[in-house]
């Protein structure tokens, strides 16, 4: 498994300095070998309790152990897919020098062994140096606000990862090991209670900032909305690697809850980032900003189903944190398609997108249909799973949330039909065939995952993970009528939301998001003290 973690990296060192065309051909090449590694390592984890694979001894409590199960691998694969795609997405623009290369390979690399490491410190570590990574796309133009950007997003991850730290020491004075393993099975047979509630605050607040979880996603607008970035880079941002924190939120709720349960706080949490990720999703007018906040009200859903307390909904939690990726990576490169077209990123400005770029639409619309949970798509298993195992005040957040994504994608649609204003321009740069290849397959892809979503489910969450192969005409009219309901809504608040976006869309100053940090962190100690109360 190290070599997952390693062979990205020393990839992407080998192939800085080669030239362009052979570092291309080489960083394919590597990619496929690594595909293939992955599925052999999974289908040994397939059915069977999880593998470790520990640097430099074989006691795992005392030096660095990798820990692969059938989650962890499968994530580690599509990681490695959606990596490939934006290498070869990447092929033909000119900025795609070695060091862009190097970027996402690295992020490939760290974002694997984020996935698959065993201990906290080490797990600190990778996230620091993904970070750097991510601050170096977002200021890939090295204009001033590129740079300002960056800077932003570099501050508010050191503070959110100095929370995380402080959790890492507390935790390893109430078990003098670091790791994850070892402590769960601690906790399990008995730590007291109360030993509990700060490192979790603690660790949740870090994780929580970079999964974007309510009120912790003030770089949103700074990262997404910047016009130097890729689009690789957000689509790496939202495809790739907010699956990282996702998932240690998901392990860290089953280390903690023998002894410290907050699943029901944790849904609250979830709730309120699922409605207030939509409602900055509606009333931004950036192509790529709705794109994002719909990734922070994904979050949201995800978050419900992991705390849900039901293994159904967890299971249906990371079944959509893996479909969920897929979509939106289709998303992100379909905008940048789009963006390349027309000039601009402004929802208002765009419009006969169908007319004008006929194949992006098709695979967008694909796309849109995942996400807003149609039948027959690997969404609709996902969301049904998570709605499957919730019951009461829980199945009605997961309805909201859902219902918010209905909107926003409403909302995002209109781009496609009419007629644009906006006049074509000759001169533009334009979307080459390799790209188009690139969504094409992905779009294949996200075919595949409603067609086999049983199979899928069984790879993810091993042979348990089973989802209903039979769409009914109960699931059929319950979308149907939530589509038509967020019509309806639509039509009504349009004249609000426009006199409401302007304030929502104040970005936090750097000060407002350090206190935000410090307020999650705060309410999550409480939860946790009036828990073991």
């Amino acid at each position: 498994m190290v070599a997952l973690v390693l062979a990205p990296l020393v990839l992407g060192v080998a192939l800085y300095k080669l030239p362009a065309l052979v570092a291309r051909t080489l960083a394919v090449a590597g990619q496929v070998g690594l595909g293939a590694w992955t599925i052999v390592l999974l289908s040994r984890a397939t059915g069977s309790a999880p593998t470790f694979e520990v640097l430099g001894s074989g006691d795992r409590t005392a030096y660095i152990a990798l820990r692969g199960d059938q989650s962890a691998l499968t994530l580690v694969l599509l990681t490695i897919v959606l990596s490939t795609a934006a290498l070869v997405y990447v092929l033909g623009e000119t900025y795609a020098d070695g060091k862009l290369l190097l970027l996402i390979l690295a992020l490939q690399g760290l974002t694997s062994g984020i996935l698959l490491i065993d201990d906290v410190f080490t797990l600190f570590v990778l996230f620091e140096v993904a970070t750097l990574a991510v601050i170096v796309l977002v200021m890939f133009r090295r204009d001033r606000r590129s740079l300002y950007d960056g800077l932003y997003y570099l501050t508010i991850q050191i503070v959110a990862m100095l929370f995380f730290l402080f959790g890492i020491a507390y935790l390893y004075r109430a078990f003098g090991v670091l790791n994850v393993t070892a402590i769960g099975d601690a906790i399990a047979s008995g730590a007291d209670p109360r030993a509990l509630v700060l490192p979790f605050a603690f660790l949740l607040t870090g994780l929580g900032l970079k999964a974007g979880l309510f009120p912790l996603f003030s770089f949103v607008p700074r990262a997404y909305a910047n016009p130097g970035a890729p689009t690789v880079a957000l689509m790496i941002m939202s495809g790739i690697l907010v699956n990282a924190p996702l998932f240690w939120i998901s392990r860290f709720i089953t280390v903690f809850t023998p002894g410290l349960d907050l699943r029901a706080f944790l849904v609250v949490v979830g709730l309120i980032t699922g409605v207030t990720g939509a409602v900055m999703a509606l009333a931004t007018a950036d192509l790529r900003l709705v794109l994002a906040y719909s990734t922070v009200a994904q979050a949201g859903l995800i978050t419900i189903g992991l705390a849900a307390g039901t293994t159904t909904a967890t299971d249906g939690a990371l079944l959509h944190l893996a479909n969920h990726a897929l979509l939106k990576s289709v998303l992100f490169l379909c905008a940048g398609m789009i963006v390349r077209e027309y000039g601009t990123g402004d929802l208002a400005a765009i419009r006969g997108v169908a007319r004008r770029l006929p194949r992006v639409t098709a695979v967008s619309i694909l796309a849109i249909l995942g996400m807003v949970g149609a039948p027959l798509t690997g969404a609709a298993a996902s969301k049904g799973l998570i709605l499957e195992g919730t019951d009461g005040w829980t199945s009605v957040a997961v309805w909201v949330v859902n219902a918010g994504t209905m909107l926003v994608f409403l909302r995002y649609s209109v781009m496609f039909f009419g007629r644009s204003a906006r006049p074509a321009q000759p001169s533009r740069p334009r979307v080459d065939a390799t790209q188009r290849v690139v969504v094409i397959v992905l779009a294949v892809l996200v075919l595949a995952t409603g067609a086999a979503a049983p199979a899928l489910a069984e790879l993810l969450l091993g042979p348990g993970g089973a989802v209903p192969t039979v769409v009914d005409t109960a699931k059929v009219g319950a979308f149907a009528l939530l589509a038509v309901g967020a019509v309806l809504v639509r039509r009504a608040t349009v004249p609000f939301a426009r006199r409401v976006r302007g304030p929502l869309l104040v970005p936090l100053s750097l000060p407002q998001s350090v206190a935000a940090l410090c307020v999650f962190f705060a309410a999550t100690a409480l939860a946790g003290a009036w828990a073991v109360a």
